[in-house]
């Protein structure tokens, strides 16, 4: 099968689904609007010179025709587009083949009004054979604004139990470790974060933290690491290759994020597979996986004074870590595990060209 992905190649899923379905023996292209390369696949890049932070939905329209002639010369047996708002478009305007649609978690809207919005979304839809998202809120939302129902298959991008493995034995002595393997960007909020980190120093309460990955706030966050006078205690890596934040991970107790929406958090994911302990928001894309209290802790979001009380409480509770640690790298193995749901992915886009030839038939 001849495999075509317009998706952002800087995503947490194009370079694994796109690996994944070469190594099946597939031939797989991807056509990216990010420059980032991905390691033996073939990326076209179709974005604007500078590709940094989310582009205008205009660059998008902008590419259309590019992005057609790309596919007629591909010629892929099915196309899949991440992000319905973005990608999603490109792929309705420009379908040849049959199609999927992914609706992934920071899927932001489009400058228009909510009735002409939706009206547009219900037209991507209808233009895709099948439709998938990452999780059930992402699902049931544009249901219930008329995405057919009966076209959809909800399946996350999990994460590598093997890969994401808990630390071995003891670790070395010293305060309770922090980390957060967020992006730096207002939807997840690390500003929170850094003030809930300045109350715990005002409070005297001894702590090491880690901010690990990039983003279009990065410079904010440093900002404001410094006015908070948090230097001694706070490490910002930026930019970190993915293969290196297991690493990070297993030298962390407890992982928090801010995140003021998403859908499937890879992230959190990832650090419930290394046993390390979630203090995040109360949103649905957190409480899908989590119960508060039990394996993992849950404050409301732009709460700093709550995320303090609850960073306090997980660095401090080795009980509840220990137990919580159990509990999600069981839920990891048993329903979250990347190399099965990644055999959906395949699933998906076979009974994807089934269902575009009984329609066209």
């Amino acid at each position: 099968m001849r495999v075509c992905f317009i998706a952002h190649t800087n995503s947490p899923w194009a370079p694994y689904y796109a690996q994944y379905l070469q190594s099946r023996g597939h031939d797989v292209h991807v056509i990216s609007f990010h420059p980032k390369p991905i390691p033996g696949i073939r990326v076209h890049y179709v974005g604007a010179d500078s590709a940094t932070g989310e582009l205008p939905k205009f660059i998008y329209l902008l590419r259309a025709r590019r992005v057609r002639n790309l596919i007629r010369t591909i010629a892929p047996d099915v196309v899949m587009a991440t992000y319905v708002r973005s990608n999603g478009l490109i792929g309705a305007l420009t379908k040849r083949t049959p199609l999927v649609i992914s609706s992934r978690g920071t899927d932001g809207g489009f400058p228009l009004p909510k009735f002409l919005q939706d009206r547009l979304l219900r037209w991507i839809g209808r233009r895709a054979d099948l439709l998938h998202a990452s999780s059930a809120e992402l699902a049931e939302a544009l249901i219930a604004i008329g995405l057919p129902a009966e076209r959809f298959t909800v399946f996350p991008l999990g994460t590598d139990p093997a890969v994401f493995a808990p630390r071995c034995g003891p670790r070395d002595a010293g305060p309770p470790r922090i980390i957060c393997t967020r992006k730096h960007d207002p939807i997840y909020d690390n500003e929170t974060i850094v003030r809930a980190l300045a109350r715990l120093r005002d409070a005297r309460f001894e702590f090491e933290f880690r901010f690990v990955g990039s983003g279009t706030t990065i410079e904010k966050t440093r900002s404001l690491v410094r006015a908070f006078s948090l230097d001694d205690r706070v490490r910002i890596f930026g930019d970190v290759d993915h293969v290196q934040v297991p690493d990070h991970l297993r030298w962390a107790d407890v992982y928090v994020s801010a995140a003021k929406s998403d859908g499937a958090p890879s992230s959190l994911f990832e650090a419930m597979s290394c046993r390390v302990f979630p203090v995040v928001t109360d949103i649905r894309a957190n409480r899908d996986w989590l119960r508060n209290g039990e394996n993992g802790l849950l404050f409301p979001v732009g709460d700093d004074a709550r995320c303090a009380e609850a960073l306090r409480r997980a660095a401090t509770d080795a009980p509840l870590r220990e137990r919580a640690g159990e509990i999600n790298r069981r839920t990891i193995i048993e329903r979250l595990d990347r190399n099965r749901l990644l055999e959906q992915l395949e699933s998906l886009l076979q009974r994807a060209i089934k269902v575009a030839g009984r329609t066209s038939s």
